[in-house]
């Protein structure tokens, strides 16, 4: 069995999304300065093995890291997706980061763009 470390972050937290029927976000309990970056934590899986099939239902959360895929847990999986995000991801290796476009204010929501093939597993259209 694998388990994920995740430290201890602070500078969000979780509550009901702004966006109607979208459950839980993930807000700023502090403000968040330009390029500051969340580190997405998951487990990588391979596209088309057991484990990513096994998995389907998180299809549209999942991050494509090179042939892989990152499986997020914790505070990166579950930022909501937006059309005017303020966060953008960002691969690094084997690493995913969602970084911040612009100076983010203590309570506000964090979103980035799921791209068009995720949105239409969720069957929405990018507006």
């Amino acid at each position: 069995m694998s388990r994920i470390t995740e430290k201890a972050e602070k500078r969000f937290c979780v509550r009901p999304s702004t966006i109607e029927g979208a459950g839980r976000g993930v807000f700023a309990r502090v403000p968040i300065a330009k390029r500051e970056r969340l580190c997405v934590t998951g487990f990588l899986v391979r596209k088309g093995s057991v484990a990513n099939r096994c998995t389907h239902y998180a299809d549209p959360y999942k991050f494509r890291v090179g042939k892989d895929l990152l499986i997020p847990t914790g505070y990166g999986g579950l930022i909501n997706h937006s059309v005017r995000p303020n966060l953008v991801k960002i691969i690094r290796g084997k690493k995913v980061f969602l970084q911040a476009l612009r100076a983010i204010a203590a309570g506000e929501e964090l979103f980035h763009s799921y791209g068009n093939n995720a949105l239409k597993r969720f069957r929405r259209r990018e507006n």
